[in-house]
């Protein structure tokens, strides 16, 4: 019999307040997906990020077209468009654009972030705002 294991991801006290404004936003089915956590684990993570999506996270769901070319316009950098694309990937259940070795230079600030949001999808972990 497999064991089933859990952790627990604490988020500081900036990071959960952007989660939890992100995930109110969702109804009710939606705040128990796994998919929709995962994605908001991330799109709230930076504060930049979270003031793109904010306004495309609602009760209709998450308009990843938008932030992705939002995202893409706004940064020159490659390591906040990475953790995107993983973001929606787990969100649509679609194959990455990013690849492993991408993911895995997307810097010290993104990497853990995503691995997290994986473990989120994945049903390993839960989120939790430290205090």
């Amino acid at each position: 019999m497999y064991k089933i294991e859990r952790t627990t991801i604490k988020m500081n006290p900036d990071h959960g307040c952007r989660y939890k404004e992100l995930t109110s936003a969702l109804n009710e089915r939606q705040q128990s997906d796994r998919s929709y956590l995962a994605a908001c684990y991330l799109l709230s993570a930076d504060e930049d990020i979270f003031d793109i999506a904010k306004p495309y996270v609602s009760f209709d769901g998450i308009n990843f077209a938008a932030i992705r070319m939002r995202v893409k316009k706004r940064f020159g950098t490659y390591n906040e468009y990475t953790a995107i694309e993983v973001g929606y990937s787990l969100f649509t259940w679609r194959d990455c654009k990013v690849n492993p070795h991408e993911m895995a230079q997307s810097g010290p600030f993104w990497l853990p972030l995503v691995c997290n949001a994986l473990l989120l999808q994945g049903n390993a972990a839960d989120a939790e705002v430290q205090e």
